[in-house]
């Protein structure tokens, strides 16, 4: 394809800006303006890695003939967008969670990506794909929160913080399986020419570890800021429901 090579570049520099400012806004203090400016970077870049993609799914599904690869890119693009998407939304529309999920942006990231998921996890089913299978459970289990959170509304009064950091985690494993899986790639063909480490595990770890992790750091932070309310701040998020 004319331009490929291009796309490749731009996707490859915008990961690696996605990268940076993923871990810079992640030190800088929760709600700074050092915060918020390298956070509405790594948003941008993962915009641009999402619209850079779409180059390489054509590629992939009309030039290489690599249907189950194409199949694969065209799932976790518009997961990407959907953890971006929401992780922006969540703080736009902090006052007004109902705002929020009457937006079409809301239903589109509920849909898209958990119809995706369907043919992904029947595929990588029939298989054995086990990246695959993995893969789609999460976005099926992201319109199960989503469609809970549309029905329920918001259980504390800092929802959004948490939506905030749980979509910006997702963007982050977005972020370090590409950079693992692809930058990493000489490093892994090393390791299982010259280790004894089994060939499935080192595929296993560019898309699973960034997951763990991410889940990890999901439990430190919902400790943090995801702990039950008292009597008295549920009274708070009740009313204040009450007059949107």
């Amino acid at each position: 394809m004319i331009g490929y090579t291009y796309f490749v570049a731009v996707h490859g520099a915008l990961g690696v800006i996605a990268l940076i400012t993923f871990w810079s806004a992640a030190m800088f203090k929760k709600g700074s303006p050092k915060h918020r400016a390298v956070g509405k970077v790594f948003l941008l870049a993962m915009a641009g890695i999402v619209v850079s993609g779409i180059p390489l799914v054509v590629e992939a599904a009309f030039f290489r003939h690599q249907p189950g690869v194409a199949l694969f890119l065209t799932f976790l693009l518009p997961l990407t967008a959907q953890a971006c998407w929401v992780a922006w939304r969540a703080v736009t529309d902090k006052r007004d969670w109902k705002r929020l999920v009457a937006r079409p942006g809301w239903k589109l990231a509920k849909w898209l990506p958990a119809l995706l998921a369907v043919p992904v996890l029947w595929v990588g089913a029939r298989s054995g794909q086990m990246i695959f299978v993995g893969f789609a459970f999460i976005p099926l289990l992201s319109y199960i929160n989503m469609h809970r959170f549309e029905q329920k509304g918001p259980q504390r009064g800092n929802w959004h913080v948490v939506m905030h950091y749980q979509a910006m985690l997702g963007g982050g494993i977005a972020t370090h399986v590409a950079f693992l899986s692809i930058a990493m790639k000489p490093a892994w063909r090393w390791l299982s020419a010259h280790t004894a480490v089994p060939d499935g595990l080192i595929q296993a770890f560019p898309w699973f570890a960034p997951v763990a992790v991410a889940t990890l750091a999901g439990v430190y932070l919902g400790r943090k800021y995801n702990r039950p309310q008292t009597a008295h701040a549920k009274s708070n998020v009740s009313a204040s429901a009450l007059t949107e």
